[in-house]
């Protein structure tokens, strides 16, 4: 069924048929019983706006860009469905891409998204905040908006956990056990993600050493390839070729988690595993180890509705460059 079917099925002009189904009759002084009329054949019909044809007129697409950065990271995934079924809510579709944190894939994608007309970009970045990028993309007034991974804050507004604050909690955490060699595990240390949370180990370790004038920890720093499982795996494997099993490991992702477990139980349970474990990041899984691994679930449901608030505002041109900041709750295991 189309308007112009409606407009004839009524006994009126297809721009009469027009205002009255879009709402305009009063504005256009159309009769009320020319309303009555139009609309009991649309309601007979079942007759449906096609909002994305008038949004395309009014030169919106009523579609939205996500790029993550790993579909198999359960977290993306997660806020991967909250921001769909929220953008859906809000009468706009979602179109979700991948960059496995692969700079050129990201670049490619995101220009592709542009082409494609979405009215909004999210995106994960896993580019440097320094690089321009961004900045030319958006120079004709796309909206771009920065999640769990800031953007240049001078330029683009992002919602991220608080990273550093976050990694210092978990690094006290594993600190308390008093171990003699802690292993902090990221990756991509060039991005802004990883600085704020490197940041946070390095300050929770220097408070540690001050209050009790220990100079025994051996801190030692691994940087992974991507924020991947088997990135995780290969990164710690090679660490231990030519270093002990240290007593001590907090993982920038549940991904290098993920990736430290399968290294420890490769043969079984470990004989002498870590005194503490801590991780960004939570599974339910953690509930059931043999190992205590502490962990900081991010707050998906706050962090989609913050995001879509501020795409909502970039596609009216109302949005202020800075960070959003969504706490983190550490959640601590004992055995």
């Amino acid at each position: 069924m189309t308007l112009a079917e409606i407009a004839r099925l009524a006994g009126v002009s297809r721009t009469t048929a027009s205002y009255v189904v879009n709402g305009q009759a009063q504005a256009r002084r159309i009769s009320p019983q020319t309303v009555e009329r139009v609309m009991a054949v649309v309601q007979r019909h079942h007759y449906r706006i096609d909002a994305q044809a008038a949004a395309l007129r009014r030169g919106e697409s009523r579609t939205l860009g996500f790029m993550l950065p790993d579909l198999e990271n359960a977290s993306y995934a997660r806020l991967a469905k909250l921001l769909e079924r929220g953008a859906r809510e809000r009468d706009y579709q979602l179109f979700i891409v991948c960059s496995d944190d692969e700079p050129e894939t990201e670049r490619e994608l995101a220009r592709m998204l542009k082409a494609r007309r979405v009215d909004a970009l999210i995106t994960a970045s896993c580019l440097s905040p320094d690089d321009p990028f961004y900045r030319e993309l958006a120079l004709d007034g796309f909206p771009v908006i920065g999640v769990d991974r800031a953007l240049d804050t001078r330029h683009f507004a992002s919602v991220v956990s608080n990273n550093e604050d976050a990694a210092r909690q978990l690094t006290e955490a594993v600190l308390e056990h008093a171990p003699q060699r802690l292993l902090w595990l990221d990756a991509l240390p060039e991005i802004d993600i990883t600085r704020a949370r490197a940041s946070g180990m390095q300050a929770a370790l220097a408070h540690y050493q001050q209050r009790t004038g220990s100079s025994e920890l051996e801190a030692t720093t691994l940087h992974a390839a991507r924020y991947e499982r088997e990135a995780g795996a290969a990164a710690l494997t090679e660490h231990l070729r030519h270093s002990p099993l240290p007593d001590a490991i907090v993982t920038a992702s549940y991904t290098l988690m993920d990736g430290v477990l399968d290294v420890l139980f490769a043969e079984g349970p470990p004989a002498n595993p870590p005194k503490a474990m801590a991780s960004f990041g939570d599974d339910r899984l953690l509930d059931f180890l043999p190992l205590p691994i502490h962990s900081l679930p991010q707050r998906h449901q706050q962090i989609a509705d913050a995001t879509l608030t501020l795409a909502l505002q970039g596609i009216q041109g109302q949005t202020t460059p800075g960070v959003t900041l969504v706490e983190r709750e550490l959640r601590r295991r004992q055995h």
